[in-house]
């Protein structure tokens, strides 16, 4: 009877754990939807004290944080163009002239590789990032290593807009890290016109021909300005404190557990 009673209480208080981490799981996942959600909001909100009359601001691409934070400037009534490196492959900045045109903002579209004949016109460089790593460095769309080197060449300051979501523990060089991925060549040519230049597993030799088209780009620490976040704006030497307010120690250490005869 007592072996009994016991197993009841192990099993009451098992239940027990597993309801309070299923709560607590729900609630950290609901409290990072709404993080997400409103930090647009957050950032835009700090827009007017970046962008000042008559200036000319450059983007690459296409992104939701940097239109939001452009279009709250503009209804600071701050007048200000514009221009918007296509980001090819893909031109989302298509999208996104489209996007501001529509909203009533000064607009002019350019070519990726026209990004260093005009920005000595430019006043401030303002992108969104796919990740902040823990040393500052950004992994961005391809394209934003060569809009900041431009940038740094003119004294242009290079500014990052970027929610607490997309901060990273990690440093680039962290086996964990994958930098980059490959996309489909399909977005850089015809196969049907190339077809006589690539080998498709024919088994006559290698092609001649080889397509690489990455999706991201990898801008060190040095190149940025200035990060803007939901909590502000922070130099690049101090985003591992803030991620460090974010991560425990726990959370910075990754490890893969290998398991034999599975």
């Amino acid at each position: 009877m007592l072996f009994m009673s016991i197993n009841f209480l192990l099993a009451a208080d098992k239940s027990s754990r597993s309801r309070k981490l299923k709560h607590d799981v729900i609630e950290a996942v609901n409290e990072l939807i709404q993080d997400i959600s409103t930090c647009h909001e957050l950032i835009a909100e700090q827009a007017v004290e970046h962008i000042h009359q008559n200036e000319v601001i450059l983007t690459l691409g296409s992104s939701r944080t940097v239109l939001e934070f452009l279009c709250a400037a503009k209804e600071k009534k701050r007048s200000f163009r514009v221009f918007v490196a296509e980001g090819a492959p893909r031109y989302q900045g298509h999208l996104l002239a489209k996007e501001l045109v529509t909203r009533g903002l000064q607009t002019t579209l350019i070519t990726d590789s026209a990004v260093f004949a005009m920005i000595s016109r430019v006043n401030m460089v303002i992108v969104g990032a796919h990740a902040v790593m823990a040393n500052g460095g950004v992994i961005a769309p391809v394209g934003l290593n060569m809009v900041a080197l431009a940038a740094q060449k003119h004294a242009v300051p290079f500014v990052v807009l970027a929610g607490s979501h997309k901060l990273c523990p990690l440093y680039p060089h962290h086996p964990e890290v994958l930098l980059n991925e490959l996309r489909s060549p399909s977005e850089l040519l015809d196969f049907g016109e190339f077809s006589d230049c690539l080998d498709f597993g024919s088994g006559i030799g290698a092609p001649l021909l080889h397509v690489v088209n990455p999706t991201f780009d990898y801008v060190p620490p040095k190149l940025v300005s200035l990060f803007i976040t939901d909590t502000g704006g922070h130099n690049p030497s101090y985003m591992y404190r803030l991620i460090a307010d974010y991560y425990s120690a726990d959370d910075l250490v990754l490890e893969r557990r290998t398991t034999s005869g599975n």
